[in-house]
C-alpha cells in the first residue's frame, strides 16, 4: 500500500480530484442554475443541419443521438468555459476570429450589394484583371522520343502531313493526349504540353505543318490553324467573374474596415524587449 501511495500517477490523480472537488463545492449553487434550452429553433437547426449530411429524414433512434451528442458537447463547453479552458487556446482564437471575419464579409454584402454601375466602374478600374491570355487552334502529332529511327519517322509524317493534311491513325491520341486543340488558351498549353512548347507557338507561323517542336511528352509537328492575341474580355462576357473579384475586394476591405474600427476600443502595449523600438512605438502610440 506504501508503494502505490508513492507512484506520481497517483499523486497527479488525487491532485487532479482534490480540484475538481473544490471547483464543484465552490460553484454548487451556479451549477444548479445551469440550464441547456433546446427551443423549437435550436432543434430545427441541429434537424437541419443532420438531415443535410444525411439525406434523409431523422427516425427516433437518430433524433435522440442528435440529442445526446448535443448536449454532451454544450456540458464540456460550458465546463470548459467555466475552466477558463478557452484562454490561450490558439485553435480557439484562430476559429472566432475566422467567425468574425465571416461577420463582416456577410454584412458588407447585406450592406452593399454590388450594382451594375457599380460592377462596370470596377472592370474599367482593373482592366488587366480581365486580360484574357493569347490563344490557339492547332493539330500536333506525337513522336516519342524513344522511337527508333526519330528523325527519319518525323521526316516522313510531315511530307504526309503536307501533301495530305490527315493525321494517321497510328499517330492519333499518342499517349491519350489530344490531337485537336481548339480555342485554347495559352497558359493552358503551357500546363499541358511544358517544356518550351508553349513558347514555340508564338513564332510558328499558321496554315502549315512545321517542326520538331518539343514538349514534355516528346517531339511534335504542330500546324497552326487560328492565333488570337491577349485581349481584355468585354464586359457582358466576364460579369460572372467581374462580380466575384469584386465581392472579393470589398469583403477585404470591410473586414479591415472592421478591424480598425474594432482596434480603436483596445489599448495596445507591448513591452516586448525583443521586439524593434520602431515597430514597438507604432503600436504602443495606436
Amino acid at each position: 500500500m506504501k508503494k502505490i501511495f508513492k507512484e506520481p500517477l497517483v499523486h497527479f490523480m488525487c491532485l487532479g480530484f482534490l480540484i475538481f472537488g473544490f471547483y464543484y463545492l465552490k460553484n454548487e449553487d451556479v451549477a444548479s442554475e445551469s440550464k441547456i434550452v433546446i427551443d423549437d429553433d435550436e432543434y430545427d437547426f441541429l434537424v437541419a443541419n443532420w438531415k443535410n449530411q444525411w439525406q434523409r429524414e431523422p427516425n427516433d433512434t437518430d433524433i435522440k443521438a442528435i440529442l445526446d451528442q448535443y448536449l454532451r458537447q454544450e456540458v464540456f463547453y460550458n465546463e470548459a468555459l467555466q475552466l477558463n479552458l478557452d484562454h490561450n487556446d490558439i485553435i480557439v482564437k484562430r476559429r472566432l476570429a475566422q467567425k468574425m471575419e465571416a461577420v463582416s464579409n456577410d454584412l458588407s454584402e447585406i450592406i452593399h450589394p454590388p450594382t451594375d454601375a457599380e460592377l462596370e466602374k470596377f472592370y474599367n478600374d482593373n482592366l488587366q484583371l480581365f486580360k484574357l491570355p493569347p490563344s490557339y487552334t492547332f493539330q500536333q502529332v506525337l513522336f516519342l522520343n524513344s522511337e527508333p529511327i526519330l528523325d527519319k519517322e518525323i521526316a516522313t509524317a510531315k511530307t504526309l502531313l503536307t501533301q495530305e493534311n490527315d493525321i494517321p491513325n497510328s499517330r492519333k491520341l499518342k499517349l491519350s493526349l489530344a490531337n485537336f486543340w481548339e480555342d485554347t488558351p495559352l497558359d493552358e498549353i503551357d500546363n499541358t504540353f511544358g517544356g518550351d512548347f508553349a513558347t514555340a507557338l508564338e513564332a510558328l507561323p499558321l496554315d502549315e505543318w512545321v517542326g520538331p517542336i518539343h514538349s514534355g511528352f516528346g517531339t511534335h509537328l504542330v500546324y497552326i490553324s487560328k492565333r488570337e492575341a491577349s485581349k481584355i474580355a468585354p464586359f457582358h462576357e466576364a460579369k460572372p467573374y467581374i462580380q466575384k473579384e469584386f465581392e472579393y475586394r470589398t469583403e477585404i476591405e470591410t473586414q479591415e474596415k472592421v478591424y480598425q474600427d474594432l482596434l480603436k476600443k483596445y489599448r495596445v502595449q507591448i513591452t516586448s524587449k525583443n521586439v524593434p523600438e520602431a515597430i514597438k512605438q507604432t503600436y504602443n502610440s495606436l
